[in-house]
């Protein structure tokens, strides 16, 4: 019989220093052989696979299949054995070294998501793109790269975008709020349809401001532990839309050891399995990505509609999600104000489907055209884009 035994993941100073550190799991701790002699980790062993229902969903078809998950996280390891069969694909455009602990986070990242025994949405298609973290190693000639990840971020969420990822799933924190290239990033996201799920982190903070998952536009996600209790760990306040599970029993890519895990890093991509098998659901039954992001926060467990500070709108609840009728819903993102102190607003969708982002600001976009009256922004060198002066429909808009 194997003994599970829980780690502790916490963030080094050198992590904090790095300006983004893997908002990793509040427990690890190792456990058993190496995984030659120590066999897979199996549905049975998981609570939330239980919890969730998720092989009487699976059974009905809804696996995530023609879904593309894309994943922003350290080195994902497709060869262990849990991971054995799923579909994934390394789409990172630059030649990147992770550090161990990167590489096992990215990895345990994956086992939720499309594991073929226990993934939430184990027939998604998986998209990976390694973050440059601390302790990583980068070799780029990408037009915007840094190989700092408070700047390849949101270049990253534009590469996956131009992939033509549905899902964008993200673990690690973000230091940066009032970088502009993520606006735009999440803008775009907003404007094509592309649900961007991120972490609120584990420091048990209010209003964190270093973390993706408390922006405007994206689905934040905080941890409940197994009994369904709020993880006191959690970070909580504005930006939290969502709560899921936050535990995972899994195996290290660092020692091929099965563990047990917690964090905020993992109920994310929970939330972002459940929305790829509503995708699969509803995506071709003429309803819009912003009327299912609609329905799970409806159908969301434990608030009674009410929004509060710790799970947001409840618990993610995946049967009530895929038994609702997203049609009925308004085509109004729920995502998008989550108080002033973050530079996303939803002025700026409107900026940027109109052509009035400053060029120099948005990275890596394959649609965008600068249509503003900014002749320096517009003519200065490096960016890029496409631009016609002073045509965006907004100077012409008869109200």
């Amino acid at each position: 019989m194997t003994t599970w035994v829980s780690r502790r993941w916490a963030k080094s100073v050198g992590v904090l220093a790095s300006a983004l550190a893997l908002s990793l799991g509040v427990s690890l701790t190792p456990v058993a052989p190496a995984y030659a002699a120590d066999p897979p980790v199996t549905a049975d062993k998981q609570d939330y696979y239980k919890f969730y229902k998720l092989k009487s969903i699976h059974d009905q078809g809804i696996t995530g299949k023609g879904v593309t998950i894309a994943v922003l996280d350290g080195a994902v390891n497709p060869n262990i054995p849990e991971l054995k069969g799923a579909n994934i694909q390394d789409r990172t455009p630059c030649v990147k070294e992770s550090a161990p602990e990167n590489a096992a986070h990215g990895t345990t990242v994956a086992q939720i998501l499309v594991s073929p025994e226990f993934g939430v949405a184990p027939d998604a298609t998986l998209y990976t793109y390694t973050i440059p973290l601390y302790g990583d190693k980068s070799n780029c000639t990408l037009s915007g790269w840094t190989g700092e990840a408070e700047n390849d971020t949101p270049l990253l969420i534009e590469q996956a975008i131009n992939d033509g990822a549905d899902i964008i799933a993200i673990s690690s924190n973000y230091p940066d709020s009032r970088n502009s290239s993520m606006r735009w990033a999440i803008s775009r996201a907003a404007v094509t349809g592309v649900p961007i799920v991120a972490s609120v982190g584990n420091d048990s903070k209010y209003n964190p401001d270093d973390e993706l998952g408390m922006w405007g536009g994206v689905i934040g996600v905080a941890a409940l532990e197994e009994d369904g209790t709020v993880a006191d760990y959690s970070n909580y306040g504005d930006g939290v839309t969502l709560a899921a599970i936050g535990e995972i029993r899994g195996r290290s890519s660092i020692d091929g050891k099965r563990y047990k895990t917690s964090g905020t890093s993992y109920a994310s991509p929970m939330v972002a399995g459940f929305l790829a098998l509503a995708w699969q659901r509803f995506g071709d039954g003429g309803v819009s990505v912003r009327q299912v992001l609609q329905a799970m926060v409806a159908t969301a467990w434990g608030t009674n509609g009410q929004w509060n500070e710790r799970t947001g709108y409840g618990e993610i609840n995946p049967a009530a999600l895929l038994s609702a009728d997203p049609s009925q819903y308004p085509v109004e993102s729920p995502l998008l104000e989550k108080g002033s102190r973050f530079a996303f607003h939803e002025d700026d969708i409107y900026d940027y489907y109109y052509g009035l982002a400053n060029p120099r600001e948005v990275l890596n976009d394959d649609w965008y055209v600068y249509r503003g009256v900014d002749e320096a922004s517009a003519l200065s060198e490096g960016h890029g884009y496409e631009v016609h002066l002073g045509t965006s429909p907004l100077y012409h808009y008869q109200g």
